[in-house]
C-alpha cells in the first residue's frame, strides 16, 4: 500500500476523532471501520485522492477509481458484504475537503474510471465547511454528493447513509 493511502486513511480517522471504535490496518485498502452510534457501526472505506479534473474537465475535481485485485481493462466493484456500508470518498488535504459519493449506485467501473464533483462545490466546502451537489446520472438517478471539511465528516457520513437508504446490519 502506498504512503498516500496511509495518509488519506489517517486524515479520515483523525476527522472522526472519538467516533472510531476499531479499524483495520491503515496499509490495507479498503479500510474497515467500526464506529460509535449514532454513526453507522460498520464501514468499508474506499478513499482516494481528490485531484484536478484536467484539460477535459477544468471545472471539476475527480477521484480515480481502482480496487484491490482489479486488473487494467477489467471492471471493478465495491464490496458491500458482511454488513458493512461501502463508502466511496476522496480527500484533498490542501483544502481539507472530503467528498462522498453513493457507492451503492456505482456498481461497476473501469480500472482508472473516475467520479467527479464540481470545482465550485469543493470551493464552497473549503470556505464554509459544507456543500452538496445534485449529479444526474445516465441511469436516470440523481446522486447527491456531499463535500465537507474534516469537522463535518460525521455529518456527511450520516447524510450519506440517509441518502443511500440506510445500512445493512
Amino acid at each position: 500500500m502506498s504512503a498516500i493511502s496511509v495518509r488519506l486513511h489517517r486524515a479520515f480517522l483523525d476527522a472522526l476523532n472519538g467516533h472510531v471504535l476499531v479499524h483495520s490496518d491503515l496499509n490495507t485498502k479498503p479500510l474497515e471501520l467500526d464506529l460509535a452510534l449514532p454513526l453507522p457501526q460498520h464501514l468499508r472505506l474506499y478513499l482516494y485522492s481528490l485531484v484536478v479534473g484536467g484539460k477535459s474537465r477544468p471545472d471539476e475535481f475527480k477521484a480515480v477509481l481502482r480496487v484491490p485485485g482489479q486488473i487494467v481493462g477489467e471492471y471493478g466493484t465495491f464490496d458491500h458484504s458482511g454488513g458493512r456500508l461501502a463508502v466511496l470518498a476522496a480527500y484533498r488535504d490542501d483544502l481539507d475537503v472530503f467528498v462522498l459519493w453513493d457507492a451503492s449506485i456505482h456498481e461497476r467501473f473501469k480500472h482508472g474510471g473516475n467520479m467527479q464533483v464540481k470545482y465550485t462545490v469543493v470551493a464552497q466546502a473549503a470556505a464554509t465547511g459544507w456543500a452538496e451537489q445534485r449529479r444526474p446520472l445516465r441511469s436516470g438517478i440523481t446522486e447527491i454528493v456531499f463535500a465537507c471539511r474534516s469537522s463535518f465528516l460525521p455529518r456527511a457520513i450520516a447524510n450519506r447513509v440517509t441518502w443511500t437508504g440506510g445500512v445493512t446490519a
